[in-house]
């Protein structure tokens, strides 16, 4: 019982965090701060001034980070199927490695000066923070669960 709500908390937290602020704004932008959501929502909007082989990676892009808290809600809510542990460690973890990857990508990105998001974005924020605590708990969540001992 104590796993799940362990995955529940780490799922919530993960949800809270893309809706709050990820990094502050850098330069020009210095008075705004970045959502996950609102990063997701910019990428979708240079969308529609880009070339159409970049509006596919422009899409893509989107979906990596929206499915950041849907997988993470998806998780949370999984741990109470009727399923074998290895199962719920599996989706628990796949989606608590997915988050932490996408948040050290943006991250990288942010802090990188090769490329224009440097310019853009400062320093990480709570936001950014609760996201890694909501990954990092998903993950505990997971190693707690899987079935460690050998069968046979």
């Amino acid at each position: 019982m104590g796993v799940r709500l362990l995955a529940m908390g780490g799922a919530a937290l993960l949800l809270a965090g893309f809706f709050e602020p990820w990094f502050g704004g850098a330069a020009e932008f210095a008075a705004r701060d970045f959502s996950g959501f609102d990063l997701a929502r910019l990428v979708r909007n240079f969308e529609i001034a880009s070339s159409p082989e970049d509006a596919g990676r422009l899409r893509i892009a989107t979906a990596v980070l929206y499915l950041v808290p849907a997988l993470g809600i998806n998780a949370g809510v999984f741990v109470w199927f009727p399923v074998s542990g290895r199962a719920v460690a599996l989706v628990v973890g796949g989606s608590a490695l997915y988050a932490a990857l996408v948040l050290l990508g943006v991250a990288f990105l942010s802090a990188a000066s090769v490329t224009d998001l440097a310019d853009v974005l400062g320093g990480p924020q709570r936001g950014f923070w609760l996201s890694a605590t909501g990954a990092g708990l998903l993950g505990l969540s997971a190693l707690l669960t899987f079935p460690w001992r050998r069968s046979g």
